[in-house]
């Protein structure tokens, strides 16, 4: 039995819009800005729906950036270990307080992961990226809680 790779410009996947090969699906995988783009604007509203009280909201939006996270770590395995670590060690956190609604724990936690967030943009050089959080909610969202 030969276990050798197939070029991923032989491994055709057949869609109702066509045929895409390997290779071509995998240079559609977004790259680290984009996904974190996302993560930040999740990680933004994930704050105020917190501060506002609407705890289902802020465990969406928490849920959801976990997804991008574990997403990253697919398509950029060298994060692997360090989104691991600030998925078990920042996130992990944030969803207790979010659990227990407890504002003042989730306030300490959630800021505990930007400052985490920056070391690893220091880790990996790019020093020139630094989270700030807005000094406003989104203006997309009604935060009010349901």
């Amino acid at each position: 039995m030969d276990d050798a790779p197939i070029p991923g410009d032989r491994v055709r996947a057949s869609t109702k819009h066509g045929t895409l090969t390997v290779d071509e699906i995998a240079a559609m995988q977004p790259g680290m800005a984009r996904l974190m783009d996302e993560v930040s604007r999740r990680y933004w509203v994930l704050y105020y729906a917190a501060k506002a009280g609407n705890w289902d909201l802020a465990r969406y939006m928490e849920k959801e950036a976990e997804k991008i996270l574990k997403t990253a770590s697919v398509v950029r395995p060298k994060y692997r270990e360090d989104i691991a670590a600030f998925l078990r060690d920042r996130l992990g956190p944030i969803v207790t307080a979010i659990d227990r609604k407890d504002w003042t724990g989730f306030d300490a936690a959630y800021r505990r992961g930007i400052e985490d967030s920056n070391m690893y943009h220091d880790k990996y050089n790019k020093r020139f990226i630094r989270f700030r959080l807005p000094d406003h909610p989104p203006e997309w969202f009604d935060l009010a809680p349901r």
